[in-house]
């Protein structure tokens, strides 16, 4: 059975002197070494043949697919310059909140709040701001373990827990606010800066790129309402198709992507938008079975499962 091997990438840079700084991120070096590495053990899916594998007119490519997450500056300054002198293509998502609404997103403003602020002391300023004011909190859910098997320290897991779980998530962005105004030195970062500019949109697609969905401001799309969820894919499967133009086979990614963090509405909303395809973060390959039956489930492997793609952390 054919297999292909759809490979998940977020920041991929040479140093950490831009936001989020310390946080998480794979040195460019690696990821050099990392597409070595699979065009020796897998080679690369074919452009064309994933694009009709997604419409149904072909069985399962067998090879790598790379995907890149979030649109983010990385992809344009580091990652397009290499995938061109391979010969190569990406999947990029698309998070479309900081083109429509002018603020880096949530998740983004964490990042870069971690990579910037020791652990313990931001802790300890996110629950001050929690405790005077807890009409922000939601409440737990049943999304108890997300970050468990990640290496973060136990400060780092518990503001991004409360902050991406326990929030209500229309709270999350003045929640933010508060916590900022508080960090004495703290510069934060700047749409500019994080996301890719509409000429590197531009320069990516004439150079072959696809791009996908990612939501608007990549919620856990499951703690949201029906109405919402459809608001969050309907709209950035259409600002992405006035941005860059009718793509091939519309895809979407599931911000967070773990399989408590969208429904079977997030599905019919995705499917509603039009898409072909929908990807998570669960671990896996992609089979002819899975293009079948669950299209708007198909896996994904992180960079880190594979040789080479250990993430680089400095955290203060």
């Amino acid at each position: 059975m054919s297999e292909t091997h759809v490979v998940m990438y977020h920041y991929v840079r040479p140093t950490p002197d831009r936001p989020p700084h310390g946080y998480y991120h794979l040195a460019l070096d690696d990821f050099r070494r990392q597409l070595d590495h699979f065009e020796d053990t897998h080679g690369f899916v074919d452009r064309d043949a994933f694009l009709a594998a997604l419409r149904g007119e072909r069985d399962a490519p067998d090879g790598v697919v790379l995907t890149f997450d979030d649109a983010l500056v990385d992809h344009h300054e580091w990652v397009l310059p290499e995938l061109r002198r391979r010969d190569l293509w990406g999947l990029f998502f698309v998070p479309t909140g900081p083109y429509v609404h002018g603020r880096v997103l949530p998740v983004h403003r964490i990042h870069s709040l971690v990579g910037s602020v020791p652990a313990a002391r931001l802790r300890r300023e996110l629950e001050s701001v929690l405790d005077d004011d807890p009409s922000v909190l939601a409440g737990t859910n049943e999304v108890q373990n997300a970050y468990g098997e990640q290496s973060s320290a136990a400060d780092v897991s518990e503001v991004k827990r409360l902050l991406n779980f326990v929030v209500a998530p229309d709270e999350v962005q003045g929640v933010l606010d508060d916590l900022e105004r508080r960090l004495e030195g703290y510069d934060p970062p700047t749409v500019s800066e994080y996301y890719l500019s509409d000429p590197a949109f531009a320069e990516m697609a004439d150079a072959g790129m696809l791009f996908g969905a990612h939501s608007v401001t990549h919620p856990v799309l499951s703690r949201l309402s029906e109405a919402d969820q459809r608001r969050e894919v309907e709209s950035a499967v259409a600002w992405l198709d006035d941005r860059v133009g009718d793509q091939p086979a519309s895809t979407f990614a599931y911000p967070y992507g773990g399989d408590d963090t969208f429904t079977d509405a997030t599905i019919d909303a995705v499917a509603g938008a039009g898409c072909a395809a929908a990807f998570t973060t669960e671990s896996g390959v992609v089979t002819d079975d899975d293009l079948r039956t669950t299209p708007f489930a198909l896996s994904r492997r992180d960079c880190n499962e594979f040789e080479h793609g250990g993430a680089t952390f400095d955290l203060p």
